[in-house]
């Protein structure tokens, strides 16, 4: 789904992602100081793919809900300064479920949670000539000062079997994908992830697609936390 374009010459430094312990289901105590992630309109830049549908997405009070039918399409939130995020918490419902799919790393998820890490690149020149739009926009949310490294994507999978797999996207070096917990149809996330080390976060990025496997559900987000380190 994500456009050749975007394979840019990304600084190949990866962070040492440590994910302590299994999926941490919980309350939203779990996490009792840091951001609160607004859930409005306003708060949230929708992009598009190129000759992909885009998803229908739902502001209502409180929450995000995205309607997927073999679709696709990111949102973005811009964090009001770069912060260094050592853990994030999530809580929402799918709605039906995606289609399983039969390839070695899924194509879709019901929720890749993204941690855009700021860096050293930044979209210039002959770069900037050939990105697709929304890699554009992407670029044009990071404060000035820092670039951007990566996108740190932590994914649902309706297959235990690829728990624990990562991967950087075969697509663009831009993106790498830790698949760190399991979903079932209609079933409720109540989960918390701890960051070690902390990263530095300029923005978060949710992709919520079903356009590869061709699959019909929709995903809701009642609330987004993240702990900050100092």
């Amino acid at each position: 789904m994500f456009n050749n374009f975007i394979k840019l010459i990304f600084s190949r430094h990866l962070f040492v992602i440590t994910l302590t312990g299994g999926i941490y289901f919980s309350s939203a105590a779990a996490i009792e100081s840091g951001i609160t992630l607004p859930l409005s309109e306003d708060a949230w830049v929708v992009l598009s793919y190129n000759k992909i549908p885009s998803n229908s997405v739902i502001f209502a009070t409180g929450s995000l809900a995205v309607k997927v039918k073999s679709s696709a399409s990111p949102i973005v939130h811009k964090l009001e300064k770069v912060s260094k995020v050592a853990e994030f918490f999530i809580k929402g419902k799918v709605t039906g479920s995606k289609a399983v799919e039969t390839t070695t790393f899924d194509e879709d998820s019901v929720l890749r949670f993204g941690l855009v890490a700021t860096g050293k690149q930044t979209l210039t020149g002959a770069k900037k000539w050939f990105a697709a739009d929304w890699v554009k926009r992407l670029f044009s949310l990071v404060p000035e000062g820092p670039g951007l490294d990566k996108i740190y994507f932590f994914n649902f999978t309706n297959r235990a079997s690829l728990l624990g797999k990562f991967r950087t996207h075969p697509k663009s070096d831009l993106i790498v994908e830790n698949i760190f917990a399991e979903t079932k149809k209609d079933q409720v996330i109540n989960v918390s992830k701890k960051i070690e080390p902390p990263i530095e976060v300029a923005a978060i990025w949710i992709s919520i697609d079903g356009d590869d496997s061709k699959s019909e559900y929709e995903t809701l987000i009642s609330e987004i936390k993240l702990r900050t380190a100092q």
